[in-house]
């Protein structure tokens, strides 16, 4: 039996040719661009399933690198998990299933996949204490990576309309090396840190998504002014600060943010509209 290709004349593999570049150029647009939900198309649906792929794939690595996943004593564990879910709440993606995952580790850190994967380790924990505040607004900040696509933006620059290929049109084999690809990425992003940029709008998305769900905004600027705290003192194991480097400018917008929203009488917007949902895509 021919294939398809063997099918077609010179004008329909032309045809075809054209319409395999079209489609994974509207991926890469995708994956460039964080929609809203409101918006999501049939590429979105699909590319949606591998970003959970390749969560799941990061997954594993946090695990192996950090150690195994935890339960808190039970209270604990209410307590966190009650902050959590008020805050997942507030998420526009509906497309992933937000999870948390407690990691034994004495590091101070708190990091997200793409999929919807939240790590918060023990260390980090241990510090922020009984601050729901300041939970809420880390949890805030990293559910704000997964929000806005951070690294799915950044693998679709660094591997491009090849990695669309090879997850819409490549065999199981192909498909797996880009997710491991792309996988290897993210868990470098997350180890180096994020971008100054990123940075910025997840801080906003986070004090937002935490204003909403209930709870003060002063809580991340609490949590940096606990960091600077733990840096004097040169606490172990300190990690959250390679990753989530520090800076007076930083804080300082963290805290005339939390002093904005105080002032509202109603919840902020989370994210601008785009004017066009697929054309707009930003830098």
């Amino acid at each position: 039996m021919r294939s398809v290709r063997q099918g077609l004349g010179a004008p329909g593999q032309r045809r075809l040719a054209a319409l395999l570049v079209l489609l994974g150029c509207l991926g890469i647009l995708v994956l460039l661009h964080v929609p809203p939900a409101s918006a999501q198309s049939i590429f979105d649906d699909m590319l949606s399933g591998f970003e959970v792929m390749i969560g799941q794939s990061v997954y594993a690595d946090v695990v192996a690198e950090y150690g195994p996943p935890i339960r808190l004593p039970a209270a604990r564990q209410q307590w966190v998990e009650r902050i959590f879910n008020d805050v997942v709440a507030q998420a526009r993606r509906k497309d992933i299933t937000y999870q948390l995952t407690i990691l034994d580790s004495p590091v101070v850190n708190a990091f997200a996949a793409p999929g919807g994967y939240i790590f918060l380790t023990r260390g980090i924990l241990a510090h922020i204490g009984d601050d729901a505040d300041a939970l809420a607004n880390v949890l805030g900040h990293e559910i704000a990576h997964v929000e806005q696509k951070h690294g799915m933006s950044t693998i679709g620059r660094q591997l491009g309309l090849g990695l669309i290929f090879q997850l819409l049109f490549g065999n199981q084999r192909e498909r797996n090396e880009a997710i491991y690809s792309a996988a290897v990425i993210v868990t470098q992003l997350m180890r180096l840190g994020w971008s100054r940029e990123q940075e910025h709008e997840s801080d906003d998305l986070g004090q937002r998504l935490a204003f909403a769900a209930g709870y003060d905004p002063m809580g991340m600027v609490r949590f940096f002014e606990l960091l600077r705290e733990l840096e004097g003192e040169e606490v172990p194991f300190l990690e959250f600060l390679r990753t989530h480097p520090l800076t007076s400018e930083r804080i300082a917008r963290a805290r005339a943010r939390a002093e904005e929203l105080r002032r509202s009488s109603a919840h902020l917007p989370l994210l601008p509209m785009p004017a066009v949902a697929l054309a707009g895509v930003g830098g």
